[in-house]
């Protein structure tokens, strides 16, 4: 099942917008970004891959997939592309009916709405649908690894430039007043899914140091089996081999994770509890077999 997060920042936009009586914008906005993210979800599921839930912010929306997706250039750039054609197509039926029934205030606002979804999300910046075809393509020719790298530094660049123009242009053109905190958030996403891709590159080369050395530093961390993956994928980063103890809520070790079967785990896993992961993986002999409390 997906489920859908509202950022709180989206429930104060929210509250904002009915205060100042713009409710009807934001429902359409609301609409509109999910039925972006929505296009983004089917056409992964096309390619066999799934979705685990749909975040929604006061400028936009993620589909959270399938890690594995990121791996394959061609069924990412084609979910990347899907979003934006949803909200061209949703942006030229509004335009018909408008045609068709006069200016109605809803069709000029999904208008609106569904053009500046399509075309902002198709600029070349990460992790906007554009950068994720930008990528795509460097992807095929020099990895993933390399290609995320490059298209997380341009987006660096390009939003730190940005900025500063940005608030003067608020001023003197029609862009809308939250373009400069839009750019902040893009900086700040492609840094967190440049974690990921980090935690990938030293990965294999701690394998290979366990490999030719025979022995490698490790740290073990105690943590709630109620946490889920996300909580600590973070914590992978290093050099460093990583042990996760899991502990219920009497305080009772009755299992373990190692590193290697975290980073592995994608799909419905990844918003799953260690709980309940640890259940499904009872049978393993690498993890106790004792009745434990559900935290």
């Amino acid at each position: 099942m997906i489920r859908i997060r509202i950022h709180p920042l989206f429930l104060l936009t929210l509250f904002i917008s009915g205060v100042t009586g713009k409710y009807l914008s934001m429902i359409l906005v609301f609409l509109s970004v999910l039925l972006h993210e929505l296009a983004h979800i089917l056409t992964a599921f096309g390619f066999g891959y799934r979705a685990t839930a749909v975040e929604l912010f006061p400028f936009g929306g993620v589909a959270r997939m399938d890690y594995s997706l990121f791996n394959d250039p061609r069924a990412e750039a084609v979910t990347a592309l899907a979003g934006p054609v949803q909200s061209g197509v949703l942006a030229l039926l509004a335009k018909a009916m408008q045609g068709w029934f006069g200016y109605l205030p809803v069709c000029g606002e999904l208008l609106r709405i569904n053009l500046g979804l399509a075309f902002f999300n198709l600029l070349p910046l990460f992790p906007l649908d554009g950068g994720r075809v930008l990528r795509a393509f460097l992807a095929t020719a020099r990895g993933y690894t390399v290609a995320t790298r490059q298209a997380v530094r341009l987006t660096k660049y390009t939003v730190a430039v940005g900025i500063p123009f940005s608030f003067i242009l608020v001023q003197k053109t029609p862009v809308p007043f939250y373009l400069p905190f839009l750019l902040v958030f893009l900086y700040m996403a492609a840094r967190k899914e440049n974690l990921f891709y980090a935690y990938w590159r030293q990965k294999d080369r701690k394998l290979q140091l366990l490999k030719e050395k025979g022995l490698l530093p490790a740290r073990v961390w105690l943590i709630d089996a109620k946490r889920r993956p996300g909580e600590v994928l973070p914590f992978l980063l290093g050099k460093d081999y990583h042990l996760f103890l899991l502990r219920d809520r009497k305080g009772r070790i009755f299992g373990f994770f190692k590193e290697e079967e975290l980073s592995s785990l994608s799909g419905e896993n990844l918003s799953l509890s260690f709980y309940r992961l640890w259940r499904k993986r009872k049978g393993d002999p690498f993890f106790l077999s004792k009745k434990v409390d559900n935290p």
